[in-house]
Order: structure tokens, then sequence, then C-alpha cells
């Protein structure tokens, strides 16, 4: 499963945009170049996601009504993740930024969230149903980290007596 496609890149950065870093006659978007930045955006990100999440990830359940087929679904990716994948892969399409730009405040918010979702502290939904994939331990994102490992206190007051 793919988290995002050029068409929602075009519907959030819009087209011209699209076309400026994809085109460089600025033509039209040029799909092979976007769909490379995508591909590379999305394996940034399961290099966070699969820490807590088995992939390939299962997707969410979105409505997708058809006619004859009222009750149809479709599997798509978490929303957070196609927000997520947009933003790195608009990153990776800019050729030269600084550190203020709003291009790359956003990719660093992005990494953010992405390293937060490894940790546990995030967790993926599904807005419209199911679940965004298996963990890959534990009950929820976390579960399965242990940070400190204490054991019950071996030496008491009575285990000490007779000890001067």
């Amino acid at each position: 499963m793919n988290y995002a496609t050029v068409q929602d890149m075009v519907d959030r950065y819009g087209e011209p945009e699209m076309i400026q870093l994809t085109d460089p006659d600025i033509v039209a978007v040029q799909a092979p170049k976007a769909e490379r930045a995508l591909a590379d955006a999305q394996a940034f990100a399961d290099g966070f996601v699969g820490r807590v999440y088995g992939l390939p990830l299962a997707g969410c359940n979105k409505p997708a009504p058809a006619p004859g087929n009222p009750g149809a679904v479709e599997h798509v990716a978490p929303p957070q993740l196609t927000r997520v994948v947009c933003d790195v892969a608009r990153y990776y399409l800019y050729s030269d930024l600084a550190p203020e730009h709003e291009v790359y405040l956003r990719y660093k918010a992005a990494e953010r969230e992405l390293g937060q979702i490894a940790e546990g502290k995030v967790v993926l939904s599904c807005p419209w149903g199911g679940v965004p994939g298996t963990l890959v331990a534990g009950d929820a994102p976390g579960d399965a980290e242990v940070f400190f490992g204490f054991s019950p206190r071996s030496i008491t007051d009575d285990s000490m007596r007779g000890y001067a």
C-alpha cells in the first residue's frame, strides 16, 4: 500500500508548485519524479513505523460507496501517514532550502512525529474504522519496550539481622 500519491501532493500543495518541482520545462507535473520522492519518503517513514507496526501496514477501511455496492470500502493509509509522507516527499523535491523555510519546517515536524510513532508516544489511527496494522509486540505501541528492569528488594531488615 502506498501511503500517498502524486494526486495527494497536488491536492495539498497545488498543481503550480508540483509542476515547478517536477518539470524543468514548467509544463506539467512529471509523475515519475514525484513518485520517486514519494517512494523515498515512504521508505523513510517505514523506518520509524516498522519499529511498532508490522510492515506492510494493513490499512484503514475507508468507505468507498460504488453503484450497486453502497457498503464498499477501500484500504488506505492512515491519514497522518499520508500527510507526513507528502511533507517529506515535498522536501525531497526541493534542492535548497533555508532552515526557516516552511517546507523545511514541515519536514522537521514530520520527522519528529515519525520519531514519536516509533517511540509509542503517538499512534496511527483509522478514523473510518479498522486498524492500521499489526503491532510488532505488546498490546499497544511502546508495550514491548523495556527501559528499566527492577526486581523486588532481596535485602530486608530481617535478612540482615545478625550482621554487624
